[in-house]
């Protein structure tokens, strides 16, 4: 059976309750990866059949596939224990996105244990590839696989942990200054400037040092590694620290001077109570059971009703599921103009959560 096609990409199936999205252009980027390891394979495993090279290569890739996943699933995992629940995720050409649903209460060193997960899988995994190679060496093709895939690891692991936008490291490390200042947009700046930090980094080590020390041109390769691996880093610390004509204007952005009152009830709340509380001036009802949101009720979506019994229907039962994009915890600069914009596309509001609680919804303009 093929797998389910989504806008996101293909779904290949679901891990507590989260659909598993990989992009098909990741498909290309594998087999341009096995073509681009195959010659390195057959120098290491002389002697073997071209088949046999090519299930050595095509294991190695599958395996770091799989790795990729078990990085994502590790951020989900640590999610869930610390009471955020992951609703979608997404393989993507060079890694992956872990996204989260609303939380009711959520502090930023949450935000640390949760993307240190990722790089901490993918470190266990290098050191059980380790000790597997050196307790039992399998034949020459899985071994290689196996030799391969450990190192896979331990490069995911150790780039990821960078202290960059948009890896691991530069989440972390945003979220532990924000966790021991209070301020969240400071956090954001110096993982930003961490990430220049990174850039200029991988600029001498891989085309400056090679050149000056010994007059060596980097190699195709090497340009074109360094670029891909260091544009999105530049692209996010760029749109951080506001160094465009856009960015300075969405760095004035305070999603705080726009948001209008919210109400939190319980699922049980029957409605003549809801349409109550929007009467009295809250803009958004929030529907809550226990510590899980449910949903959101506006003035909009109870003229869609129609005729119902408002006191006998319930909150719970006619609430609308509040996407995961509809939900942020920046309220400033750059970020929050980028969560405004993706919650136009899902929602009418943008809720803003600050400080683990529900502080206002900012109206997003959709219909």
């Amino acid at each position: 059976m093929s797998p389910q096609s989504t806008p996101r990409g293909w779904v290949l199936g679901r891990v507590g309750g989260a659909d598993v999205v990989v992009q098909p252009a990741s498909a290309l980027l594998g087999l341009l990866i096995a073509g681009s390891w195959y010659p390195l394979a057959a120098d290491a495993l002389t002697g073997l059949s071209a088949p046999a090279v090519v299930g050595a290569v095509a294991a190695t890739v599958a395996g770091a596939a799989v790795s990729i996943l078990a990085h994502e699933l590790a951020h989900g995992a640590a999610g869930a224990a610390l009471g955020r629940r992951p609703v979608l995720y997404e393989l993507h050409l060079w890694g992956g996105r872990t996204t989260f649903g609303p939380a009711a209460a959520w502090r930023p060193w949450k935000d640390v244990l949760t993307s240190l997960a990722g790089p901490a899988a993918n470190l266990a995994l290098w050191a059980a590839g380790r000790a597997a190679l050196d307790t039992a060496l399998p034949p020459l093709a899985p071994a290689f696989a196996l030799w391969a895939l450990t190192w896979v690891n331990l490069a995911l692991a150790v780039f990821n942990a960078l202290p960059a936008l948009p890896l691991d490291g530069g989440h972390a490390l945003a979220a532990a200054v924000e966790q021991v200042t209070g301020r969240a947009r400071l956090g954001r700046t110096i993982a930003a400037w961490g990430g220049l930090a990174v850039i200029a980094a991988i600029a001498w080590q891989w085309i400056a040092r090679p050149l000056l020390a010994s007059g060596r041109r980097p190699d195709s390769f090497s340009l074109i590694l360094a670029v891909m691996v260091a544009w999105p880093i530049a692209a996010t610390s760029w749109r951080v620290l506001g160094l465009g004509r856009g960015e300075r204007a969405a760095a004035r952005l305070d999603l705080r001077d726009l948001a209008r009152p919210v109400a939190v009830v319980p699922s049980r709340t029957d409605l003549e109570r809801v349409r109550r509380i929007l009467d009295e001036g809250a803009a958004l009802v929030l529907v809550a059971d226990g510590p899980a949101l449910l949903g959101a009720i506006d003035d909009a979506g109870l003229a869609e009703l129609g005729a119902v019994d408002e006191r006998r229907a319930t909150a719970g039962q006619v609430c609308l599921a509040l996407p995961a994009r509809a939900v942020t915890t920046t309220a400033t600069g750059p970020e929050a103009a980028r969560a405004l914009k993706a919650a136009r596309t899902v929602s009418r509001w943008l809720v803003l959560v600050e400080d683990g609680r529900m502080s206002g919804a900012v109206p997003t303009g959709a219909r």
